[in-house]
């Protein structure tokens, strides 16, 4: 079925100057830089009150999430070409945008079970890892409708099958959580007996199964790294947010009881409002907890949504060692809060990157490694 809606799909787009070609069995996909002229009449735009990807009638991708997802593993061109052929946000047919993302990461999960069986094992997990990020997207921003939750689901297929082609394969670890589990998924370094641990939380639309690329650089560095959904998002969103960090400290309590990982060098990472959750655990001041990064977040001291609220500015308020990194650009996440949270630190650390609006995504090849090498000084004083 939905060999027959990619035919479809790409034979709309698709006519002219070939720029990329990937062949599979029974199937000829082929890339173009321009094409659209000669395609069919889309309907019309189609927006509702419940389009998150729309704006003033217009399908929408920010210039920081194409950057962002093509860092993450996607194709620019794929990505901008698709974008061009959503007219509306509902809907299980050709323009919309669950559909139009979706036949993407079925194509490439496909193309990935293929190659297990015939190809490479590293062709097999690109293609997985490639099926992953257009999944990723199919659901983007949230999770709040069947089709949406459906595509998570394939989000995460995806990612296990890819998760058996890892140096060490991925594990998934059952969290206890109030009424239920916390599903994180452990990753682990190649080689390396008891590594430290770091634990990874990211934003409102950014969920456990997105990081597969930035956790490539802390592994390459000796670091293991857990990821979880916060609750409210993703497999965690049957539970109401966390704003006391009681999920991120379950989540400690249960890697704390492993032999496989070295528990006397366990950090904090949190992207987004994941920062905002690793800023409240690092109030806490809790002495498992060697080394915190905030990136993109921070603590809005003497703000109506200060983290502190009984905190005024200057006070140090974490032991550390912490760092805040941000770009200088982000309206909701501004330079006098990042300098204030770095000052509520007793030892931390203050990166600002450039020009980078929120999470400055077009540094992180560069910051992640640095971050690595950051947390290894730190926790091994």
């Amino acid at each position: 079925m939905f060999t027959s809606r990619l035919r479809k799909t790409f034979a709309r787009i698709l006519r002219r100057s070939v720029a990329i070609a990937l062949a599979v069995p029974a199937l000829l996909i082929l890339a173009v830089s321009a094409g659209f002229a000669q395609a069919p009449a889309l309907p019309a735009m189609q927006t509702t009150a419940k389009s998150p990807n729309f704006k003033d009638g217009k399908v929408s991708l920010e210039e920081r999430r194409i950057r962002a997802y093509a860092y993450l593993g996607g194709d620019e061109h794929i990505i901008r070409q698709t974008v061009q052929r959503i007219v509306r946000q509902e809907g299980d047919a050709p323009g919309s945008w669950d559909y139009e993302w979706t036949v993407l990461g079925k194509y490439y999960e496909d193309r990935g079970d293929a190659l297990v069986k015939t190809g490479p094992r590293r062709a097999a997990l690109d293609a997985y890892m490639t099926s992953n990020v257009y999944y990723a997207l199919a659901w983007f921003p949230n999770i709040a409708s069947e089709q949406e939750a459906k595509a998570y689901d394939a989000q995460l297929r995806v990612y296990q099958k890819g998760g058996k082609l890892f140096d060490v394969p991925l594990e998934v670890v059952k969290v206890p959580y109030k009424d239920g589990q916390i599903t994180t998924y452990l990753h682990k370094p190649f080689g390396v007996e008891h590594p430290p641990l770091v634990i990874w939380c990211g934003g409102v639309d950014q969920y456990k199964a997105n990081h597969w690329r930035p956790i490539q650089d802390m592994l390459a560095k000796g670091f293991a790294v857990a990821t979880l959904d916060l609750p409210g998002f993703g497999e965690s969103r049957q539970w109401e947010r966390d704003t006391k960090a009681e999920a991120n400290f379950a989540v400690l309590d249960t890697y704390m009881k492993r032999g496989d990982i070295d528990t006397k060098r366990i950090s904090l990472f949190g992207q987004s409002y994941g920062a905002a959750a690793t800023l409240r655990a690092a109030l806490r001041n809790d002495s498992r907890v060697k080394a915190i990064v905030a990136m993109c977040g921070g603590l809005h001291l003497g703000e109506k949504n200060s983290l502190a609220p009984d905190a005024k500015l200057g006070d140090k308020l974490i032991n550390g060692p912490m760092l805040v990194v941000n770009g200088t650009r982000d309206a909701g996440n501004p330079v006098p809060d990042l300098m204030s949270t770095y000052q509520a630190t007793k030892e931390g650390d203050l990166w600002l990157l450039g020009r980078g609006e929120h999470c400055a995504v077009e540094y992180w090849p560069v910051v992640i490694p640095q971050m690595a090498d950051w947390l290894t000084e730190k926790i091994n004083k």
